[in-house]
């Protein structure tokens, strides 16, 4: 009957209804357990990165010296654009740290001029320029050259340039494998031998690091060099040991490195700084130079040899940004010297930046 069918069709519908319900309830448990398992991995993965932003470097910890280098940068933009706009000087071994120590902050992510391009390649092209006497102005600043091959390693953009800067440290190498000190290098208040023995770490660790050098003739002078650098004592001076690890780490001399590591540990002062003469007080041009070999010789940075290294020139840093160098040369050494503060101000910078944990946060 029609009561029937309309009763059976209402059966149907309730029984719909009821299988709708039921999957409604489904698909609601299903979220729930969803939402469960969500919330679960948010509090795993927060707990994980909790742990294990606990157990690496803490960013903070950089942070003094971060707004040391932040300080120190423009004093080392204003003063390196004086002196090569008011002496037009490369071959006075000042415009290498100040190429080196800006490169490295820009690599880093911090904020530098945007004349650097045009410094690095004022720098490169003036080392080429040849002087009145015809000859190539490098070849009288032989460790400002390295020191200009080392700020730019890895530069793909300027490897013809690097390989004409490092075409000039084939020049002049002395029969006994070592090249002479130049310019006013000789009147430095340690001896003769031992400046020499310097200016030879220092070229033979830019000829070592240029990739381009691989050829026959080049072996047989870096093979003298190293004869020449065996045989010789480190002296007074903490930059011969500092130059000395640079080497020993780049040719993978551990052994070596590790002997001058532990002098460096020995050397160290009360006031956790170094002299650029051993027994002399500390100062921000062998601290910087320190750190900077100590950070990429691989020594922890949580090392108390580096981290009173920092803390060294953390306190001393000056309200204009640079650290007072007293003069390296031996009629100069009593009083602060404007070039030893500048030659110490990029050294303290490059020492800070080797030390930090991470790069520069990007600027919003």
């Amino acid at each position: 009957s029609q009561m029937g069918e309309a009763k059976l069709i209402e059966a149907k519908l309730g029984e719909a209804k009821l299988s709708a319900a039921k999957l409604g309830a489904a698909k609601l448990g299903a979220a729930k357990l969803g939402a469960a398992k969500l919330g679960a991995w948010v509090i795993l993965t927060t707990m994980f990165n909790a742990t294990s932003i606990a157990q690496s470097p803490d960013a903070s910890a950089d942070q003094p010296s971060r707004n040391a280098i932040r300080r120190s940068i423009p004093h080392i933009e204003e003063r390196g654009a004086w002196w090569i706009e008011k002496k037009q000087c490369v071959s006075c071994h000042r415009v290498s740290t100040m190429v080196w120590s800006l490169t490295e902050a820009r690599r880093l992510g911090f904020d530098v001029s945007e004349r650097l391009d045009e410094w690095i390649d004022w720098s490169t092209q003036a080392s080429l320029a040849t002087n009145d006497e015809d000859k190539t102005v490098g070849l009288s600043n032989q460790e400002g050259v390295a020191q200009i091959l080392l700020a730019l390693q890895g530069d793909d953009d300027r490897a013809p340039v690097r390989t004409r800067l490092a075409a000039l440290l084939d020049q002049q190498q002395q029969s006994d494998g070592s090249w002479k000190p130049d310019g006013q290098l000789p009147l430095q208040k340690r001896s003769k031998s031992e400046t020499t023995l310097v200016s030879t770490l220092w070229i033979t660790l830019a000829r070592l690091t240029e990739s381009s050098r691989h050829d026959q003739a080049a072996a047989v002078i870096d093979r003298r060099a190293l004869e020449f650098i065996r045989k010789s004592s480190p002296g007074r001076s903490v930059e011969s040991r500092v130059v000395g690890l640079m080497l020993a780490t780049r040719t993978d001399n551990h052994p070596q490195r590790d002997r001058w590591i532990a002098q460096l540990r020995e050397h160290q002062r009360p006031d956790g700084g170094w002299g650029w003469i051993i027994d002399d007080p500390s100062d921000a041009l062998a601290t910087g130079m320190a750190l900077y070999a100590l950070a990429n010789a691989d020594v922890n940075l949580d090392d108390p040899i580096i981290q009173r290294g920092k803390q060294f020139l953390i306190d001393t840093q000056t309200n204009d940004g640079s650290w007072k160098v007293r003069g390296t040369k031996a009629n100069k050494k009593d009083r602060v010297q404007e070039t030893a503060t500048y030659w110490g101000t990029t050294w303290a910078t490059l020492g800070l930046m080797a030390t930090l944990n991470h790069p520069e946060p990007s600027q919003p």
